[in-house]
């Protein structure tokens, strides 16, 4: 092909793609976005943040107007230390009972936390951790587990950080 016939096929490929979506409509039905609220916003972590039980949080958010909630995998909310067999399904069923979506599961995790002390096996925990969290989401109906990689470490190369990341995802 020639650089103008490249040129031609180009311009006609975007310009299909560019008119093949039509216009928004203006219609409340065709937006089909979906709000979630986070529990991190009412887990009292920040100074002067609001601390809600985890039912007063579903119960906010439900008085909010919200389709779905993301609960925070840690104390003080739905940690997997804490929840039972029973409480997990309690749980599920109120979020239910609500109407709410379980859209996922925060995770709080560090890959990296350990660079400094080889020794301990920081790696292993965190992989554990993860573990945990995605059994308790799929115990209270959900298939999304929201993790953090880690945090950067000065004077640590970076290369060794992103190993101890690709290490504990793939643990």
């Amino acid at each position: 092909m020639t650089s103008p016939a490249k040129t031609f096929f180009v311009v006609l490929i975007c310009a299909h793609w560019a008119t093949a979506q039509l216009p928004p409509s203006g219609n409340p039905n065709d937006f089909k976005v979906k709000t979630c609220l986070h529990s991190v916003s009412y887990a009292g972590v920040w100074r002067g943040q609001s601390l809600l039980t985890v039912d007063q949080f579903l119960v906010k958010a439900k008085e909010l107007g919200f389709d779905g909630v993301m609960l925070v995998a840690k104390r003080p909310h739905v940690s997997p230390l804490d929840y039972t067999e029973e409480s997990r399904k309690q749980l599920r069923d109120r979020i239910q009972q609500l109407g709410l979506t379980l859209v996922g599961l925060a995770g709080y995790t560090d890959f990296t936390a350990g660079v400094d002390k080889p020794g301990i096996p920081t790696v292993e925990i965190q992989a554990a951790y993860v573990g945990q969290v995605a059994k308790l989401a799929r115990d209270l109906g959900t298939s999304m587990v929201r993790i953090f990689t880690g945090y950067e470490r000065d004077g640590v190369p970076y290369d060794r950080q992103y190993a101890m990341v690709v290490e504990g995802l793939k643990a």
